[in-house]
């Protein structure tokens, strides 16, 4: 369906479900089907515009209880009075280009989205009257302030709470620990908080995804969130955090961690091998290997994170559980890379970059055939390349460079494809793509490597993932193109950017469309 809506559906008098999901229509608020007794109205992915307007003149619906308008381009403030007013218990706003404060939600309301427009001011207390909320998402906005003590206090009912890419400052508030914490999903990432970690989550035994990445945290590594059955993904990057990574004594500390992100902190000393061991969520089953689909084809999106490549960072959209991604990098971690990591079967990104690491890259690497990414660079590393990595048919991109790695680099396979930068820096090494070794080149002395794994074990792993976001009032960048044409194209980033050129496309067509409308209507 395109153009506008039809008039006739005002006639419609027993109508009490409208979905018109993606489609072309493009429209302003259909205000006029007040008069149809509707329960759910779903407008979502159109073309529809206009102001709502701040009263309930512009919508009216008594009997509504579900409102899906997101991914329109809606403008002006929220209805507040409406919202006051209505028994509505599902409302999603987001990814339009609604502006100024956060009305006041009916007592009614369970889920609340209002992601990515451009809503300011602080976060008003009286949102915590709505007692029954169960999903809240307030993130890509411009709020600002301190988060009210009292929506920490909804996290007995709370399930998920994403306040991310905003602009707030301060501790989160700290509460009793409740026994009976509903929270699954808490992120805060890409703010201005800052403090000490908040205790109560570790009484949050339904927790399957923390991501307080990018903020001003200093404190310890959170040792106590380590008995946590259910935590999928655990992200502190680029925070103060400090000192040693250990465990807390759980006999399996995060038993069902996939994607374990520390990067860009002030981290020392060696990762304790207990960790590595119990990371079985990213060991995986027969039936999982070699077939990884981490990006979905479906809608329901179960997570957006990213990972860093080379200083660009590449959102990672859809996630599913096949995912196992480690980062290390940009920390003080220092000893040899345990071979136990080559247990870790489900891994598509490990990033141990710049650290202090030494001793050989394990030979274990050989296992790790879903391995899409690998950066090793800037650190101590000695010793050759082992020419199994160059059977890792889905590695796409490899950076060894600023090491004290010595011998030929291997051929063959994936290695024909990586350039020089993926090398350079490393003085002892030779062959394409840097200069053919000569005759008297330093050759690498018969392998040790199965010596070393075994006194690997009692050693330690890095790694590295980042989240990310567009924060208040900047565009949202593709940045996964430069990595394409820089770094060669991975098939699973060619499938994710065509369906993101195709939405583009498909947007794109419906704005040419709507001005060609306009034009006609002008001549």
């Amino acid at each position: 369906m395109q153009g506008s809506l039809p008039r006739s559906l005002a006639n419609c008098t027993r109508l009490k479900f409208l979905s018109l999901f993606s489609n072309g229509i493009t429209d302003s608020f259909p205000n006029w089907l007040r008069t149809v007794p509707l329960r759910t109205l779903q407008l979502g992915d159109n073309n529809f515009h206009g102001l709502i307007g701040p009263d309930a003149v512009a919508l009216d619906f008594p009997h509504l209880d579900v409102l899906i308008i997101e991914t329109n381009y809606f403008t002006g403030s929220l209805p507040a009075k409406y919202f006051l007013q209505s028994n509505l218990t599902y409302i999603n706003l987001s990814r339009n280009k609604f502006e100024g404060a956060l009305p006041i939600l009916p007592p009614t309301v369970r889920m609340f989205f209002v992601s990515s427009n451009m809503l300011t001011g602080e976060i008003p207390p009286l949102l915590c009257n709505s007692t029954n909320l169960v999903d809240l998402d307030l993130s890509n906005n411009c709020f600002t302030g301190r988060i009210p003590r009292c929506l920490m206090n909804m996290s007995t009912g709370l399930m998920d709470f994403n306040l991310s890419n905003n602009s707030l400052r301060g501790p989160i508030p700290k509460i009793s620990a409740p026994n009976n914490c509903s929270l699954k999903n808490f992120v805060l990432s890409q703010n201005h908080l800052g403090g000490k970690l908040p205790l109560f989550l570790a009484n949050c035994s339904n927790l399957e995804i923390l991501d307080l990445s990018d903020n001003q945290f200093k404190d310890l590594f959170p040792s106590w969130l380590e008995a946590l059955p259910n935590l999928y993904i655990l992200a502190l990057s680029s925070n103060k955090l400090h000192g040693l990574v250990k465990t807390g004594g759980s006999a399996q500390p995060f038993p069902m961690l996939h994607i374990f992100d520390l990067s860009d902190n002030n981290f020392r000393g060696a990762f304790p091998t207990q960790y590595i061991t119990n990371f079985k969520g990213m060991i995986g089953g027969e039936q999982e290997q070699g077939n990884l689909v981490y990006l979905s084809n479906d809608e329901q999106v179960f997570y957006a994170t990213s990972v860093m490549w080379k200083g660009v960072m590449l959102e990672l959209q859809k996630i599913r559980k096949a995912l196992a991604v480690i980062d290390l990098s940009r920390n003080h971690f220092k000893g040899k890379i345990p071979g136990v990591i080559g247990d870790l079967k489900l891994l598509i990104g490990l990033n141990f970059s710049q650290n202090n690491l030494t001793g050989a890259i394990p030979y274990s690497f050989r296992n790790l055939t879903n391995l899409e990414w690998l950066d090793l660079s800037l650190n101590n590393l000695s010793g050759d390349i082992p020419g199994s990595l160059a059977d890792l048919t889905s590695l796409a991109y490899l950076n060894l460079s600023t090491n004290r790695l010595m011998g030929p680099i291997p051929e063959g396979r994936q290695f024909n494809t990586f350039k020089s930068n993926s090398f350079g820096g490393n003085p002892g090494l030779c062959g394409f793509p840097l200069p053919r070794c000569g005759e008297n080149a330093n050759k690498p002395p018969p392998s040790t490597h199965a010596e070393e794994e075994d006194t690997e074990k009692g050693s330690w792993i890095e790694w590295r993932a980042v989240p990310m976001g567009y924060g208040c009032g900047t565009a949202f960048g593709l940045s996964a193109g430069y990595i394409m044409l820089h770094f060669r194209r991975p098939l699973w980033l060619m499938r994710m950017m065509e369906r993101r050129i195709y939405k583009l496309q498909r947007r794109a067509r419906r704005t040419r469309g709507r001005n060609g409308t306009r034009t006609r209507r002008h001549q």
